[in-house]
């Protein structure tokens, strides 16, 4: 799993950023993003988060 952050939803309190046990959510101008080399995708930035604006979406494996 990994967090997609809606900007436009979200209200830049930082509790993402606080909750995350990686440290891999990263503010930007326009809000925060997740930096996918650390993110475990434990899904604590979007339980935590308010206004509900992280989505945690499956991530596909490619079949070798």
């Amino acid at each position: 799993m990994r967090p997609i952050i809606n900007n436009e939803k979200c209200c830049r309190c930082g509790w993402c950023y606080l909750y995350c046990p990686s440290g891999c959510v990263v503010e930007k101008d326009n809000g925060f993003e997740p930096n996918f080399d650390y993110c475990k995708g434990c899904g604590l930035c979007a339980a935590e988060c308010p206004v509900d604006a992280i989505e945690m979406v499956s991530e596909r494996r490619k079949k070798k």
